[in-house]
């Protein structure tokens, strides 16, 4: 608290650090992990839930773990990191300026990426189902598929996340001055732990959010609640350690404790889904068709595979997990304070378009590796398309800073031109008379 001249006290805002270099590390690394968990669906075991691919290769055990730990914690961390510094831009900006500012930058580019992107994903998609004889020519010229097979086809793909950023911005703008009144005491007491419990409950009524995946062109309610949960953390994070010096100095520690938790997590819901048979079973709430799969008990001590109790149980084991395993990744990065070198900050300046642009270049290779290199190992075909999946993105983002780097030289070298002034173009007139 400070006192104005007045005499009045205040709540004292926060000084920004000149710039949280360890973030943009972690959110280049972020970026990477995405290209990766995208490159591992062909090759995962149980695979992932309402999720259509192009095709489907021969499966790793070591993939398949992979897949599922990436997919466990990495939008958790995307969204900490993004209520986070949309509550530090609303407090130096104000609320309505910093969304409108957002949904502009947010906005144009899924704007853009629905129009050009999605059609060339969807072609893409079905040469993948062509060369796999899924579908025939005819129902890709007609749009129209036999036996529901295009039922998970339709949505926004990877670009839900833009979305659903979106509409949080919006209604942080809108409670904001009350959020902000908020002591460090309600936040600890009341704030984080009802934001925990939102998404263990979004997540037990739909085991999908995380262990599947709810495909669709408007928000989806319990994806939205969990997700949303998140954002909401590292907002009143801001709140409470506003310079991540908290979180810094215990993030080492949380390490350990997240490992085991993620592991734990990562056996249980590979275990769940062999065990709670075909996805139509049990996603969308079908809990009730959950039958044998290869031998494995539908039954856990006396709970049903599909039961409240086993379903609440991995959910609060997934939630704990990837909470204390982002809050341990934002702490460990923030220790990181001197500036990145050159290719961890070209990285970080690109990680935006490698997430945007990634989609299609992963799914054409995972076509070509299947057809064209059958004999290569799953780990060789996962290394080949993360690698081409972030230079598509990377390489766009180089040539779009070199180009603006030389539009600002262009710039310079104008506007460093002398021009005479005008005494002395009079002079030079009366000479040349």
């Amino acid at each position: 608290m400070v006192r104005t001249p007045h005499g009045h006290l205040r709540r004292a805002m926060p000084v920004p650090t000149p710039h949280f270099a360890g973030i943009d590390a972690l959110r280049a690394v972020a970026a990477v992990a995405v290209v990766l968990l995208h490159a591992c669906v062909p090759y995962a075991r149980p695979s992932m839930a309402g999720l259509s691919w192009s095709v489907h290769d021969t499966t790793s055990s070591a993939i398949t773990v992979l897949f599922w730990a990436i997919e466990l914690v990495i939008m958790p961390i995307f969204l900490v990191i993004a209520g986070f510094f949309a509550a530090r831009s609303i407090t130096a900006r104000g609320g309505w300026s910093v969304t409108i500012d957002r949904l502009r930058r947010l906005g144009r580019p899924l704007l853009l990426a629905m129009v050009f992107l999605l059609p060339v994903e969807f072609y893409i998609w079905m040469l993948g189902w062509l060369a796999d004889g899924v579908v025939s020519w005819r129902s890709v010229r007609r749009i129209k598929f036999e036996a529901g097979i295009d039922r998970n086809l339709w949505g926004l793909s990877h670009l839900w996340f833009l979305q659903y950023l979106m509409t949080y911005l919006v209604i942080l703008a809108v409670v904001w001055p009350r959020l902000r009144s908020w002591s460090g005491r309600s936040i600890a007491r009341y704030g984080l732990p009802c934001l925990f419990a939102a998404a263990v409950i979004s997540l037990a009524m739909r085991p999908e959010v995380v262990w599947g995946f709810q495909h669709s062109f408007l928000p989806v309610l319990s994806k939205w609640i969990y997700s949303g949960a998140f954002f909401a953390t590292g907002v009143l994070w801001f709140q409470l350690d506003p310079q991540l010096t908290r979180i810094a100095a215990g993030g080492q520690r949380l390490l350990g404790p997240g490992a085991l938790l993620g592991v734990a997590a990562v056996s249980m819901g590979i275990w769940w889904l062999d065990a709670a048979g075909e996805p139509q079973a049990w996603l969308h709430g079908g809990w009730g068709d959950a039958s044998m799969t290869e031998g494995i008990p539908t039954r856990l001590g006396g709970f049903p595979i599909g039961g409240v109790w086993m379903r609440s149980g991995l959910a609060f084991l997934t939630v704990t997990a990837a909470a204390v395993l982002t809050f341990a990744f934002i702490g460990v990065a923030s220790t990181r304070i001197r500036p990145l070198g050159p290719l961890m900050s070209s990285l970080a300046a690109g990680s935006f378009l490698i997430y945007l642009l990634h989609h299609p270049v992963v799914s054409l290779v995972h076509i070509a590796s299947k057809f064209g290199l059958p004999g290569i190992s799953p780990l060789a075909k996962v290394t080949l398309a993360t690698t081409l999946g972030v230079a598509a993105g990377w390489s766009v983002s180089w040539l779009a800073v070199r180009r603006r780097l030389e539009t600002e030289e262009r710039t310079d070298a104008t506007r460093s031109i002398p021009f005479p002034r005008a005494d002395e173009a009079g002079e030079q007139s009366t000479k040349a008379a």
